[in-house]
């Protein structure tokens, strides 16, 4: 197979599942050939990405995340998509086990909320506890002049527990709380958008998508440049 991608998944299994649907839904087809080729990796035992990166006593990601580009860079995929937040943590160590190029998916995200919210100044993230404790989104937010909002210790909470308990546990969305969620850093923080830093709150939204307030969904986004990036391949654009 050739002019193909690769999927970094697993992280979770719901949330990939959700990439792949949305993916194929966005693809322009009109009989099977026209779909895209890619590789899937639903690597669901990498250990979680959060609780290593607030104690590194706990077992690293990182390294089943390199094996996996390394076993896959031989085959030669055009480019790699990792379908997780929390994990580009270590984003460059993960880009430096190959030479193809890897969607940096925050950077996208970013990039996007200028065609979601032009006006906007104030960006508030919600996310896992890793990906806030770490400021992963930071110097993505601030280079691009917004002034990050993050969530209070109680809309964290808030948020663990539908990543967690709900999606990760129970394998559903609770639309309830994550229209709250969002209604809630919008109106009570004053955010003007709010990137959904989390695959599983993009799997929620995909699941409840009747928010009324303006949000910045990374896996949503990522998808387009995917789909984007691949089509352009095809047909000999890049």
């Amino acid at each position: 197979m050739k002019q193909f991608f690769t999927v970094l998944g697993g992280m979770g299994t719901l949330a990939t599942e959700s990439y792949c649907r949305l993916l194929d839904e966005r693809t322009p087809t009109h009989r099977d050939q026209d779909y895209l080729d890619y590789i899937v990796l639903n690597h669901a035992t990498v250990p979680d990405r959060t609780e290593w990166i607030l104690d590194h006593q706990k077992p690293d990601y990182n390294p089943l995340l390199i094996e996996d580009i390394q076993q896959i860079t031989p085959l030669k995929p055009e480019f790699f998509v990792l379908i997780c937040n929390t994990a580009h943590y270590a984003f460059d160590r993960l880009q430096a086990a190959t030479s193809i190029p890897i969607l940096n998916m925050l950077q996208e995200t970013v990039n996007e909320i200028k065609n979601i919210a032009p006006h906007a100044k104030r960006v508030g993230v919600l996310a896992t506890r890793g990906t806030i404790a770490s400021g992963l989104y930071d110097s993505y937010i601030q280079n691009a002049g917004y002034e990050e909002v993050k969530p209070t210790p109680a809309i964290l909470d808030a948020t663990e527990d539908l990543i967690y308990h709900d999606i990760k546990e129970a394998g559903h969305s609770d639309g309830k709380k994550f229209h709250e969620l969002v209604r809630t850093m919008i109106e009570d923080q004053k955010c003007d958008v709010v990137i959904l830093g989390c695959t599983e709150l993009s799997y929620a939204n995909e699941m409840n998508p009747e928010t009324e307030f303006p949000v910045a969904d990374s896996q949503s986004i990522i998808v387009n440049r995917s789909l984007a990036r691949a089509l352009a391949i095809r047909n000999g654009n890049q």
